[in-house]
């Protein structure tokens, strides 16, 4: 178990520093870790994703309690962060939007890829797929209307363009065609595979180092909305993931993935969505970065949780 979790993590906190060091001695300047998150939210996260697709088969993309279990555990975390940030705390709805964000989506990209392939292999890629494309229809057309509603002055553009907008994304679109294509029964060419495999095998390392570098320019604070996304997304959310699966009698494989994906810390999107757009730029990548420090003990936590219970 010891070994499993250090093999998991050790090489994660060890490209995450890298980049981590290659920003705070401005070797790689804040357009150049732009550059490096289109590298792999673009081109190579889209490509793995949409290969790995073809190693799952139809039955498991129609396991609704699967597909439940992963809604609610991102879609109730992301719901209660908005409603305590208008209600206790009458923030505006932007800035509870990307706190929201920050308390219920886990950065699967960046920090889940490699973890879950470490622990669980090739299976581990579905909770991600499936995640991916959860918050790619709940979570971002929310956070965007809300923040295009606070500076609109009210006439915000309709859910339904904010929709179509982030359909258009690779990291969205590429794993909904896969997933399409398997359902209706075809299969990914050799040749095909092999060349989206070159691309694609680049996304865990990158991504951690681009994580690294993103997280160097984010200003440490704490305060009780800090403290409430560290206990929302790295504890909170992934506890309620492991409530469901056991009520739901998940499979093993597939109950170790959805909590280990649940644990991972704040997606880095809502500190670029703070920067895009300002809104609350003082208080949200400060969030981010307490959620992915901590995520080094959180993470080793729920994979033994994780490895106990199922």
């Amino acid at each position: 178990m010891f070994n499993l979790i250090l093999n998991a993590l050790t090489p994660v906190a060890f490209v995450i520093a890298l980049g981590y060091l290659a920003g705070k001695n401005k070797l790689i300047s804040q357009d150049g870790a732009k550059s490096l998150s289109t590298v792999v939210v673009n081109f190579a996260l889209p490509c793995t994703l949409f290969v790995s697709i073809f190693s799952f088969n139809p039955s498991q993309f129609e396991n609704i309690p699967y597909v439940l279990t992963l809604t609610i555990g991102i879609a109730l975390p992301f719901l209660i962060a908005i409603f305590l940030s208008l209600m206790m705390w009458k923030k505006p709805a932007g800035e509870a939007a990307l706190f929201g964000s920050n308390s219920g989506f886990p950065d699967m990209a960046y920090f889940g890829l490699p973890v879950v392939m470490t622990v669980l292999g090739q299976q581990g890629m579905l909770p991600i797929i499936i995640g991916n494309i959860i918050t790619s229809i709940i979570v971002i057309p929310i956070v965007m209307a809300m923040i295009n509603k606070v500076q609109s002055h009210g006439s915000s553009a309709s859910i339904s363009a904010i929709l179509l907008d982030t359909l258009k994304q690779p990291v969205v679109w590429a794993p909904l065609i896969g997933l399409a294509m398997v359902l209706l029964g075809f299969k990914l060419p050799e040749l095909a595979t092999d060349s989206l495999k070159l691309i694609g095998n680049i996304a865990g390392g990158l991504a951690l180092f681009t994580l690294g570098v993103l997280l160097s320019f984010l200003t440490p604070r704490i305060d009780s909305q800090v403290i409430t996304v560290v206990i929302l997304k790295n504890l909170a959310m992934p506890a309620l993931v492991a409530g469901l699966a056991l009520l739901f009698k998940l499979d093993s494989t597939l109950a170790k993935g959805v909590v280990i994906i649940a644990a991972c810390p704040a997606a880095t999107m809502g500190a670029m969505l703070s920067s895009q757009h300002s809104v609350a730029t003082e208080k949200i990548p400060g969030q981010i970065l307490a959620s992915n420090v901590a995520a080094i003990f959180t993470m080793a936590l729920w994979i033994y949780i994780a490895e106990t219970l199922f």
